[in-house]
């Protein structure tokens, strides 16, 4: 400052001074005093705060060193807000006083909003000190919660008192803990004690009770690695580092266990898996395998064989597949061996080694089993002679058509109930529909396997029970080197199998106990072999006995099957003839539809028919095709006829491919008879459907009463039942068709209802009282 400022300082003090001492002849107003000063800050003479009221002035110097003085009045610990209602001063201007205090202070905090002095957080140490002396661990947690500050800025606070004011140390696990050293080696020696003195594997949580809440878990399992680590206990902790999971396992446990591991497999040669994890060990097979490290180890279900005892296994199974004999191995294997165990040990002993047959425990070379079948195999021939000759396969033959019969009856109820009417289900039932009555899959006719049973002939179209083919059966002949090859085989519900038995197993058994080499065999290895060796020998008899047979018959009836088919041939072309004079009944679109359905499936088992019979004709084999026929119009025909797309066209081809009837046969095929013939086939199906399926009962009964008003024949699916109901409607009388319509109705309502609620209800409401009156319509229109 200059001397001239100075001496001016001084003029305007001493002005001062004397309009102090001297009285004021004028006063200023509160409005000129306000003016003075707003225009001395305006000029920046003057630096002053205003008050939340606006009624007092005050400087910076002097609000910062009221704020000091309320910061010690409190203690050292003063929230901003606090502080601004304190001094009637707004919050922005007490935090930009804080900001320069702090600048100024650094033993002042300005934490979340409150102000903290380090004479505050000197204070706090000291009562953390003695807590920490009393209890000999804190936690800054629950020190953060009482209180109410961070425990990032505590932590920074207590470590640099560390040693100063408070006397403890932090955990190096867990910086959170705050600990004396008395603390530690007490509790060091309390776990100590605890660990030395269990047995047996303990988990650590049970441990952990002891100390209840006391030692934390971080604390304590550093404790036990370090007395691990120095060998002041005995014993590993497994199971990670949470005492949830966590075990500690004492050394003497452990040894123990070894001891009785290596004891029992040096003595026994396996070691019972069951009984190792009753021992407390959790994996037994990896601790096996690091007990015996050098030994090639068979891990079972139930038990671990050594090498020992694997090699004397293998060794006794080498052996007897030196000679056609066997062997049992459960003489030297464990009481407590499963199926599942022999599996795996035979899996692995006969790893490679062909020509064995397993049966629980025994292996059997398997030419042990071919010869024992070889001394049956000459007693074929003459019991194959004597079946035919006594009548009994020919009565096989007709008991198993008729069977046969019945079964597809059966099947065609049960097909149709499972079906739920679904229209999907009975058009695939009608693309293998039969010749007679056009249920189109709901008849009794299926085709037959293409097998030639009977000489020079071929009867894979044939549905009437003298032409079925002679019944036969395949059965497995793997004989599976398994236990499970014992159980013989069991006949397809579907299918009927039945065959002229060679041997009974209890004779094969009786006859095979005279072998040499099963002289000391138990009893259920030769019902074992008995049943194997039945398999094999009933499918070389058969095989024998159809060859005998199919030359008896060629022998007796050689021109008859040719015949046959013919005949059979002659009836189709007249019940086709029937079909189209059907569809003279429908036009436009339905007639079309008709017209493909009909060619697709009856019209297809004539071409397979038609194709019989002209390469019987021809003398060739059953293994020929259409291409093998002699060339002519009659093979260009037959390969134009199964193309044929239309229904002229293939009747066109099927007059050049059939030859004409003879006169004396002309009453036998007549179409009248044809058609009462298919009435009757219809009638009796409806007799099946009446009670299991009244979908089919419908589709059936319109079929019916279709031949009956028109005297002709139909083939349509399911699908085509409301037409075929509608051609009606101007052949019956008006209540028959209503009868008709509503059985149509409530069949489509039961077929959305599926298997739902009420299904049951509706199907009962049709079959006793719907069903009945379509019936009664048939009955009296067939009179």
């Amino acid at each position: 400052m200059s001397s001239a400022d100075w001496e001016e300082v001084k003029r305007l003090a001493a002005d001062f001074q004397r309009a102090q001492l001297t009285s004021a002849s004028q006063r200023l107003t509160e409005r000129n005093c306000i003016e003075i000063v707003n225009r001395l800050i305006e000029l920046k003479l003057l630096d002053v705060v205003y008050t939340s009221d606006g009624k007092e002035y005050i400087t910076p110097q002097q609000l910062v060193k009221e704020i000091q003085d309320e910061l010690y009045v409190h203690g050292g610990r003063l929230s901003l807000v606090t502080l601004a209602s304190n001094l009637n001063v707004s919050l922005s201007v007490v935090e930009a006083r804080v900001a320069d205090l702090l600048k100024q202070d650094r033993r002042i905090h300005n934490v979340l909003g409150q102000l903290i002095t380090a004479t505050f957080i000197d204070t706090m140490c000291e009562d953390l000190n003695e807590k920490l002396v009393q209890d000999g661990m804190v936690s800054l947690s629950e020190l953060s919660k009482t209180s109410d500050l961070p425990g990032e800025f505590l932590q920074d606070q207590i470590e640099k008192r560390l040693g100063k004011v408070i006397h403890g140390k932090v955990d190096r696990d867990d910086p959170n803990l705050i600990y004396t050293e008395t603390f530690v080696r007490r509790n060091t020696a309390r776990i100590r004690g605890i660990l030395s003195a269990i047995t047996k594997p303990t988990p650590i949580n049970q441990i952990l009770l002891k100390f209840g809440s006391n030692v934390p878990e971080k604390l304590f399992f550093g404790i036990v690695d370090k007395l691990i680590t120095t060998k002041r206990i005995e014993g590993i902790v497994s199971g990670g580092g949470s005492s949830r999971s966590a075990y500690y396992i004492p050394s003497a446990h452990t040894k123990a266990q070894v001891q009785w591991i290596e004891g029992f497999m040096n003595g026994n040669g396996y070691v019972d898996l069951d009984a190792a994890a009753r021992l407390g060990i959790s994996d037994p097979k990896s601790f096996i395998t690091k007990r015996f490290p050098n030994q090639h180890l068979l891990f079972l279900k139930t038990c671990v064989l050594g090498e020992r005892l694997f090699k004397q296994a293998k060794e006794q199974v080498e052996e007897s597949l030196s000679s056609p004999g066997w062997v049992d191995i459960t003489s030297i294997l464990p009481a407590s061996v499963t199926e599942q165990d022999l599996q795996i040990l035979m899996d692995e002993i006969l790893a490679g080694v062909k020509n064995t047959t397993v049966f629980d425990s025994i292996v059997v070379n398997k030419s042990l089993l071919e010869e024992l079948k070889k001394q049956f195999k000459p007693l074929m021939p003459d019991k194959a002679a004597k079946d035919i000759s006594s009548g009994k396969y020919i009565q096989l033959v007709n008991d198993t058509r008729a069977a046969e019969k019945k079964l597809k009856l059966a099947e065609l109820g049960e097909d149709s109930t499972r079906s739920g009417g679904k229209k999907d289900d009975r058009r695939k039932k009608a693309a293998s529909g039969k010749a007679g009555g056009g249920t189109q899959g709901r008849e009794t006719k299926t085709k037959a396997t293409k097998k030639k049973y009977l000489a020079g002939k071929k009867d894979d179209w044939s549905d009437s029970e003298d032409d079925n083919p002679p019944p036969s059966i395949t059965l497995s002949n793997s004989a599976s080197s398994k236990a499970s090859s014992r159980a013989a085989p069991t006949a397809n519900k579907n299918k009927v199998q039945q065959q002229l038995e060679f041997q009974s197993v209890n004779e094969v058994r009786y006859a095979i106990a005279k072998n040499e080499s099963l002289s000391e065999a138990p009893l259920e290895l030769l019902e074992s072999i008995a049943q194997i060796i039945s398999v094999g020998l009933q499918d070389e008899y058969q095989v024998v006995l159809k060859e005998a047979f199919d030359k008896f018959m060629s022998e007796k009836c050689g021109r008859k099957s040719q015949e046959e088919v013919l005949e059979k041939l002659f009836k189709m072309t007249t019940m086709f003839q029937l079909y189209v004079e059907g569809l003279n009944s429908f036009e436009g679109d339905v007639k079309n539809q008709l017209e493909k359905f009909l060619l697709k499936s009856f019209g297809q088992e004539i071409v397979i028919a038609a194709t019989t019979f002209l390469l019987m004709e021809a003398g060739l084999d059953e293994n020929s095709q259409v291409g093998d026929l002699p060339e002519g119009k009659v093979k260009q025909s037959m390969l134009a006829l199964g193309k044929s797309a239309d229904i002229e066209t293939f009747t066109g081809l099927l007059q050049t491919v059939v030859p004409p009837v003879k006169k004396s046969a002309k009453s036998t095929f007549n179409p009248r008879n044809i058609l009462l013939e298919s009435r009757d086939s219809l009638m009796k199906e409806l007799g099946v459907a009446e009670t299991s399926d009244p979908a089919l009962f419908l589709h059936i009964a319109s079929l019916i009463l279709f031949s009956l008003t028109s005297e002709a024949l139909l083939q349509a699916s399911g699908k085509f039942v409301p037409q075929i109901i509608s051609s009606l409607s101007g052949k019956l009388t008006k209540e028959e068709h209503a009868q008709m319509k509503e059985c149509q109705e409530q069949v489509v309502s039961l077929i959305k209802l599926k298997n739902g609620p009420g299904a049951e209800e509706a199907k009962e409401h049709l079959t006793t009282t719907i069903l009945p009156s379509i019936k009664n319509i048939i009955t009296n229109r067939t009179k």
